[in-house]
């Protein structure tokens, strides 16, 4: 019974800090394969503890762009995520991704823009919501493909081009 209970405990968890896909919806030009690749990124972004699991996914001089502010390369981008979400997990985030198109797909790069709401709790707080765009451009291989594989270091870019409101918690409370 108390392998059981540890089970289900360890399963609730899982769920607790699951991505919320169930309103994506992919646009012309978006590869199927995309939505796992943005899952698995938005739950080493929401995970307080990530690492390298967050990091792997961007090219070696990668950046992330969050509210004006631009973290390069991957000491740099763990730091700043740190700042965003602490280690201590006395934060959590849930991004709620929605309509996402290709706003360019070169030799080089495939750029998609996503449309979402990102609901933030504190411990002891109330949950917040807040709404972003996002862009998400990923180099291409040589042969002009994109390996969708997570964490493969393609991520050239993973940038927060507009949340509303820009305070967190903010007066929108969380559905």
């Amino acid at each position: 019974m108390k392998c059981f209970s540890t089970l289900a405990a360890a399963s609730l968890l899982g769920l607790a800090t699951a991505v919320d896909m169930s309103a994506y919806v992919a646009g012309e030009g978006v590869d199927a394969e995309f939505k796992n690749y943005l899952d698995v990124l938005y739950y080493e972004a929401e995970l307080s503890t990530a690492t390298t699991g967050f990091t792997d996914f961007f090219i070696p001089n990668g950046k992330l762009i969050v509210r004006g502010r631009t973290a390069t390369g991957s000491a740099d981008i763990l730091a700043f995520k740190q700042q965003l979400m602490p280690p201590n997990g006395n934060k959590h985030w849930n991004h709620l991704p929605n309509v996402t198109t290709v706003v360019e797909d070169s030799a080089e790069r495939k750029t998609f823009h996503v449309l979402g709401l990102i609901d933030t709790t504190y411990d002891g707080g109330n949950c917040s919501r807040a709404y972003y765009v996002s862009e998400f451009p990923i180099q291409k291989r040589v042969d002009g493909t994109i390996d969708f594989t997570p964490k493969k270091g393609n991520l050239i870019e993973y940038n927060d081009i507009d949340i509303n409101p820009l305070v967190s918690p903010t007066d929108i409370p969380c559905e």
